[in-house]
């Protein structure tokens, strides 16, 4: 149930074609009279997953869009936070949409997964102001109507393929939307505890002990805490706590 805390204007621009929805926003300014702009699109020519990756989506099948918005009073240190809640919003959405599948999860840092398959990722950058995040975008791609994948992507997995039929991705985007707008409300009334509350509830892997590959080599460890700055603490079979950024540590899930 959704509890309306801040009302928020946002803005939709449709585009049939972009090299990238992060490259458009980066460089529109947000209309004086609207809280959020997005921009989603058919198709991507330079899209882009984390590093060097590539996505991969048949045009005019899945979502793929972008959000920048002005957030308000978060610190340089914790823009995590914002990442944090726009993988609450997608992937709750989506679990909605599955018919409250407890099988759709985010994957840390990012990524939504159902079981061991990707779903969506997401990308973000900020630009920072007297320690403060001035301006945020986050991207976001979602395998919807695709039905083949043909890239070396591991496991991926769209809601079609899952529910067996097509998805309005107009109205997707709308509750994504919708939601986005819910969980920033907290951010500025400065109550962040929800947010990290439901990322936490919401991750993959949250519970039990799994395989993970960091530059040393395969452990098992299980999930101990999400630190403010997004770095990841895992608990080692033998009891030490193990600290990771983003591309330090790898999960390793089986290929199916």
């Amino acid at each position: 149930m959704k509890i309306s805390q801040t009302v928020f204007k946002y803005y939709v621009q449709k585009l049939d074609v972009t090299d990238s929805t992060n490259n458009w926003l980066r460089n529109t300014p947000v209309m004086p009279d609207v809280d959020f702009l997005f921009v989603a699109t058919d198709y991507q020519t330079a899209g882009k997953g984390q590093g060097v990756n590539h996505w991969e989506s048949e045009r005019g099948k899945n979502l793929l869009f972008s959000v920048k918005c002005m957030p308000w009073r978060v610190k340089a240190s914790e823009q995590f936070l914002l990442l944090q809640t726009v993988s609450v919003a997608v992937c709750r959405v989506l679990r909605q949409m599955l018919g409250d599948s407890d099988k759709c999860l985010i994957k840390w840092p990012n990524d939504i997964y159902y079981g061991d398959r990707k779903m969506s990722g997401t990308l973000s950058e900020c630009t920072i102001k007297g320690g403060m995040v001035n301006e945020f975008i986050g991207g976001v791609g979602i395998n919807v109507n695709q039905m083949t994948f043909i890239s070396d992507a591991p496991n991926p997995v769209s809601m079609a393929q899952i529910n067996g039929r097509e998805s309005d991705r107009d109205a997707l985007l709308d509750d994504i939307a919708e939601e986005i707008a819910h969980w920033v409300g907290y951010i500025t009334n400065e109550d962040y505890a929800p947010i990290l509350r439901e990322y936490e509830r919401l991750l993959y892997r949250r519970t039990g002990e799994h395989k993970y590959r960091d530059k040393d080599g395969d452990f098992e460890a299980e999930y101990d805490s999400i630190l403010p700055n997004g770095h990841l603490l895992l608990r080692r079979t033998d009891g030490t706590l193990s600290e990771y950024e983003f591309k330090e540590v790898k999960f390793v899930i089986p290929n199916l």
